[in-house]
């Protein structure tokens, strides 16, 4: 019988078509066989066939030796042989367990690990003095239902622009996920916050954007953070309930206020404490704080210059306090959450290494396989993300969702 178990995927299948092909021979040489299915006898008998094959081809000396009534020599493998195994004995079966699995890609992938990095330091954008919002992070939610003016639902959606650096927020209601929409959004924005680092009407706002790989919301994760303090609370408030469109502003509108008006550092117990930052402080200095004396005046007496100069000496003065403050404590605890005592070295990828790509599904076996044709390096020369090559195209993926073979 000539059969090349080598294109066979499982045992089970070499052992049926063997039987198989067994059954045939003996058709063709006339001799009695059974019919019909195949029977456990000739799943047994094809097991033998290729248990007596494998063992000629490795032991050939030894089975010779064995038929001749004579000993094995010491230096055969299977001179230790314990015949107290339930089924087969496999000498050094650990090594070659090992050898198959390592050669097997179904193995390699199930067992792939995905590509780690340093953790990089936090950008510039997030721990230097700058006025609100004059570096920000835009995402939009998932889509809410409301009730239309014919009782019919529709779907909108939130924009949410928070600031790097004083944690502010503003949201707007869209329509709908359009450019149209997203521009409207912006432009209320700009008028209501001012300029930001966010062409023709982009560039003439003085805006540049820098977006994030796709799939990888840690990377924005200061409004990511920021994206759930809106879900949450709106979750809690609507419930089953469906809103008109103004209604649904108005309430992210005085959610926007509480947000403002959360602490970003902490909150002590005690009375003798200075309160503690919040957004809204930086929005509008001095609206929570109760004015000087002599700045009741402005209210009984005429306005002059030198009460207009005190004025702005105050307010120059409050908002020094409150960036010193935000230097000495949010940035404290910036800092404290993002050092790292033992930072350990990763081996970066590089072009040409093989990697599997997370995708969508669960299972390793789903998903595609590619090549790595540029690495991205971030500011501390650490590869962070890398442009891939896959039978779907081109692909920006972050090293996390890489999956490198070891070759």
């Amino acid at each position: 019988m000539i059969l090349d178990e080598n294109k066979f995927s499982n045992l089970r299948k070499l052992l049926r078509v063997t039987a198989w092909v067994k059954r045939f021979i003996a058709k063709l040489r006339k001799k009695t066989c059974e019919s019909g299915p195949l029977s456990a006898a000739e799943i047994k008998e094809a097991e033998e066939y290729w248990v007596r094959r494998v063992q000629l081809e490795n032991y050939c000396s030894d089975i010779h030796l064995l038929k001749k009534n004579k000993p094995v020599p010491p230096h055969s493998k299977i001179y230790s042989l314990v015949p107290v195994r339930i089924n087969f004995w496999i000498p050094r079966g650990r090594q070659v367990v090992k050898k198959v699995i390592s050669e097997c890609l179904i193995c390699k992938k199930c067992a792939l690990k995905p590509a780690k990095q340093l953790t990089g330091q936090l950008p510039r954008d997030r721990v230097v003095e700058s006025p609100p919002f004059a570096v920000v992070g835009i995402d939009f939610t998932g889509t809410i239902t409301i009730r239309a003016g014919d009782q019919s639902c529709k779907k909108v959606y939130i924009a949410l622009f928070t600031c790097a650096v004083t944690r502010a927020v503003h949201i707007e209601v869209v329509s709908d996920m359009s450019v149209k929409s997203f521009i409207f959004a912006l432009r209320r924005f700009l008028s209501r916050r001012g300029g930001c680092k966010i062409q023709e009407f982009i560039s003439s706002k003085g805006v540049t954007w820098k977006f994030i790989p796709e799939r990888a919301p840690w990377w924005g994760g200061f409004w990511e953070r920021l994206m759930k303090s809106i879900k949450d609370p709106l979750r809690k408030i609507l419930g089953k309930i469906l809103l008109t469109f103004a209604e649904l502003t108005t309430i992210m509108t005085e959610l926007e206020c509480v947000l403002n008006s959360r602490p970003i550092t902490y909150e002590t117990n005690e009375l003798g404490e200075p309160r503690c930052l919040t957004p809204s402080q930086f929005l509008l200095p001095g609206r929570d704080h109760g004015l000087p004396e002599h700045f009741l005046e402005i209210f009984n007496k005429v306005v002059d210059r030198e009460t207009l100069t005190r004025r702005k000496l105050y307010q120059s003065r409050l908002l020094k306090q409150l960036w010193t403050k935000w230097k000495d404590q949010y940035l404290l605890q910036l800092r404290t959450a993002h050092n790292f005592t033992n930072p350990s070295s990763e081996r970066n990828l590089k072009s040409g290494d093989i990697v599997l790509v997370e995708g969508p599904k669960k299972s390793k076996l789903l998903w595609d396989m590619g090549v790595v044709e540029q690495v991205i390096v971030g500011r501390d020369g650490h590869v962070r993300a890398c442009i891939v090559r896959t039978p779907k195209g081109q692909l920006r993926r972050t090293v996390q969702l890489l999956y490198p073979f070891e070759i």
